[in-house]
């Protein structure tokens, strides 16, 4: 961690990424939080999406992800009962928690989405529409 990272506890209930460890932990290095349709800004929890999402459905995808596996805290987790707080990068600026960097500055996100097929099934729970 460098002085001014923001790794806020993550939740997630996608079963079906390769990312996902039972408990609903992630064991992704960092988080892609986006906003679902390109060129509109999210309004609402169903307009947002975990970009990290790679479906666990096949070898070839669990391979490709492996660049972005936060080992240190998968040890942390398995052998010292730590945790597994990944980065989080959020390009929703239309949220409450976002903050210029794209950081996300919520203390937890919950990532859901349980059976997804692909990341637009996925949405961050934790968005708030930022006031105006």
């Amino acid at each position: 961690m460098e002085k001014g990272d923001i790794y806020p506890r993550v939740k997630c209930v996608v079963d079906t990424c390769t990312h996902y460890v039972a408990g609903d932990y992630c064991s992704a290095r960092n988080i892609d939080i986006m906003h679902e349709e390109e060129g509109r800004m999210s309004q609402i929890i169903e307009q947002t999406m975990c970009k990290t999402f790679q479906p666990a459905s096949s070898f070839a995808n669990m391979l490709g992800s492996l660049d972005n596996v936060n080992w240190g805290g998968a040890a942390s987790k398995l052998f010292a009962g730590g945790e597994m707080v990944p980065t989080v990068t959020c390009t929703v600026n239309s949220c409450e928690y976002w903050k210029d960097g794209n950081h996300c500055v919520a203390d937890a996100i919950e990532v859901t989405g349980r059976h997804a097929d692909e990341c637009q099934d996925t949405n961050c729970q934790t968005f708030r529409t930022k006031s105006r």
